[in-house]
């Protein structure tokens, strides 16, 4: 074999193996772990890890809790749930400069702050925010 024939099987083993290699790693960034906080469902992508900095906290008025994720790229994501919310409106939650918008079914307030970008809705009885470093997520983690 001359080395034209290595040169040329070389490109056709590359040409048939660069797709499957491509569709690993794309199927594997749409991969997401359901999760149920506080009673509601959300979806975390593939890659994020909860931190165990959650904590309680008291905001809005509404006794709730938090959880965060983070990934090795500096990405977060923050959920927030106040579960004693009963009959409270959507407009508790808004913050000044907030736009109203529909995520996945859901209506809410969406708004940055610093670095991250928020989405508050209510859900049942509970009010939840979601902060995201990057605004696409919201669609991933909202279901």
């Amino acid at each position: 074999m001359n080395f034209r024939h290595v040169i040329l099987a070389a490109l056709i083993i590359f040409v048939l193996i660069a797709p499957v290699c491509a569709s690993e790693n794309a199927s594997d960034f749409n991969n997401s772990t359901k999760i149920t906080f506080e009673g509601i469902e959300f979806m975390i992508p593939l890659g994020f890890n909860e931190s165990k900095d959650a904590q309680d906290f008291d905001n809005l008025g509404s006794q709730g809790k938090t959880c965060f994720y983070i990934n090795e790229y500096g990405g977060e994501i923050i959920i927030t749930v106040a579960s004693d919310w009963m009959g409270m409106s959507l407009d508790e939650l808004y913050k000044e400069g907030a736009s109203k918008v529909k995520i996945n079914g859901h209506e809410g307030w969406n708004y940055t702050e610093g670095n991250l970008t928020y989405f508050g809705y209510v859900d049942g009885d509970s009010g939840i925010i979601i902060g995201v470093t990057n605004q696409t997520r919201l669609q991933e983690v909202i279901i």
